[in-house]
C-alpha cells in the first residue's frame, strides 16, 4: 500500500466546488466524517459504525482525508497502542455543509 495518496485525476485549481466535491468523494467519507462531527474515534470505533465497510476501505478512506487535511490521526504513546482519529479546524467546517445537505435532503 503506498504511504502517500494522489487523486486519480488531477484537480482544476480553478474550480473551488470540484476541489471540495473532491475532498466529500468516497463511498464512505461522509459516513466517517458523520461520526467523527460527534467526537474523536479510533479505528475499531469507526468500523464498529459501519460494520458493512472493509478495515482496508476505512483505513485508505481515513488516509485520503488526512492528505486532503480535513482528518488528524493521533498516535498515544501507551501500551497497546492508541490511535484515534478527529477532525482538524478545516474538517470541523464541513459540519454546516452537512447540515444544509440534511436540510435539503429532507425537502426531497
Amino acid at each position: 500500500m503506498s504511504s502517500s495518496y494522489e487523486h486519480k485525476l488531477p484537480l482544476k485549481q480553478d474550480c473551488p466546488t470540484e476541489k471540495a466535491l473532491s475532498v466529500l468523494s468516497g463511498k464512505w467519507k461522509p459516513a466517517i466524517l458523520s461520526q467523527l462531527f460527534k467526537k474523536n474515534l479510533r479505528l475499531t470505533e469507526i468500523q464498529k459504525g459501519l460494520p458493512e465497510a472493509s478495515r482496508r476501505a476505512l483505513t485508505k478512506q481515513l488516509a485520503e482525508m488526512q492528505q486532503d487535511g480535513i482528518v488528524q490521526k493521533e498516535d498515544f504513546n501507551e501500551f497497546p497502542k492508541r490511535t484515534e482519529y478527529s477532525l482538524t479546524p478545516l474538517g470541523k467546517e464541513l459540519q454546516s455543509v452537512f447540515r444544509a445537505l440534511s436540510d435539503y435532503g429532507k425537502k426531497l
